[in-house]
């Protein structure tokens, strides 16, 4: 087994599943809807920020603006969200019970693992229910019943956890979930607010040609801007694919070595062999044989090479997932199957093969009398 190899078959592996996994969460959390309507400001901020808590939230949005949303007959579902601050790093999270509603069009249910749902509180009668994302309860230790606060002022606004959520491997794992009315009682402007406010409304049409048109009239205001998620995605994946890009270049290079490192080791092994060889050829071995058996043995390596970097690049990008959750709450799959690892072994073969292939050929046309001759 070749360590270079495996070195090199471990990193690109590595590299290809975090970044394909990266690039599937950020799609896979943008599919719910196809709005999200904030305050005005940077569209990328207002996505990251409201889909995958990665931003600091935009000014805030009156109520009114969901209100007028929820009666908007163009509007299948408006879902209101208000961030908050956060509980040892993880993000609140205010909304409805309509966030967690189960709809043929969702690509991932809500489901809890222990407890329930946080109740829809009556406007001006807070429960202080949570719910909590996988990771948080993973991390904080937090369970069922639990009453836990961020800082001395807020330790007369405490919440109860309520419910907690199965693993969804987004960045709702990371959020604390809680009512709208909560999110008001905690909050001191909001308190004396009379009309509520909200960070954003996510928006699904009845129909995608209602989208243009919804589009338009919310970026006309001049209070609101309507986002696409998708347009903002295209733009983190241009900045993704320029870094696929010189990595692609990088590992080429370093593809290059590693054949060439490998074929400067072959040669030396097949020099250093050469009286075996000689004495293989004079016990009757024919030239063909030792041709097959210079390149099986080249191919063997390099597949036992291979086949160790895969399991250490699944290993790699295991750990790399779990650095990816903990700090931006986008999860990427590091057990992934498909072509990937076949092409990769497959790959690796095939680069030891054409490394061996001229010491093949050089044993291959080795004469037995030269190389019989004593060593003195």
């Amino acid at each position: 087994m070749d360590l270079r190899l495996t070195d090199y078959v471990l990193y690109l592996v590595a590299s290809v599943l975090l970044t394909r996994g990266i690039k599937t969460s950020f799609v896979e959390g943008t599919t719910d809807y196809n709005l999200v309507v904030g305050a005005k400001g940077s569209a990328a901020q207002l996505v990251l920020n409201v889909v995958f808590r990665l931003d600091s939230p935009l000014p805030n949005i009156s109520m009114s603006t969901y209100e007028d949303l929820r009666e908007d007959r163009r509007v299948e579902v408006a879902v209101p969200v208000a961030m908050g601050d956060a509980y040892r790093g993880f993000r609140y999270v205010a909304t409805t019970p309509a966030y967690f509603a189960t709809a043929p069009w969702r690509s991932r249910p809500f489901a809890v693992t222990a407890g329930r749902f946080a109740r829809d509180d009556p406007a001006g009668q807070p429960g202080y229910e949570a719910v909590l994302g996988a990771e948080v309860a993973r991390r904080t230790g937090l369970g069922i019943g639990d009453r836990f606060y961020e800082g001395e002022e807020m330790a007369a606004y405490p919440l109860t956890v309520v419910g907690i959520l199965r693993p969804r491997r987004s960045a709702d794992d990371r959020a604390i979930f809680l009512s709208l009315p909560s999110y008001w009682g905690m909050n001191e402007i909001a308190r004396a607010m009379t009309i509520k406010p909200l960070t954003a409304v996510l928006i699904r049409p009845r129909r995608l040609a209602d989208l243009p048109g919804l589009h338009r009239q919310l970026n006309v205001s001049a209070q609101t801007q309507a986002v696409f998620p998708s347009a903002v995605l295209l733009g983190i994946f241009n900045l993704l694919d320029l870094a696929e890009d010189v990595l692609a270049l990088i590992l080429t290079l370093v593809a290059i070595v590693v054949g060439l490192y490998l074929f400067v080791s072959m040669y030396g092994a097949t020099w250093e062999r050469r009286r075996e060889i000689a004495t293989m050829r004079a016990l009757g071995a024919r030239r063909a044989t030792i041709l097959r058996i210079v390149l099986l043995e080249c191919g063997v390596i390099t597949a036992s090479g291979g086949a160790a970097g895969l399991v250490g690049g699944h290993a790699l990008a295991y750990v790399g997932a779990q650095v990816v959750a903990g700090r931006a709450g986008v999860v990427a799959d590091p057990f992934a199957l498909g072509l990937l690892q076949p092409a990769v072994l497959g790959g690796a073969v095939l680069i030891g093969t054409l490394a061996g292939l001229l010491p093949a050929v050089m044993a291959y046309r080795m004469e037995v009398a030269e190389h019989l001759a004593p060593l003195s």
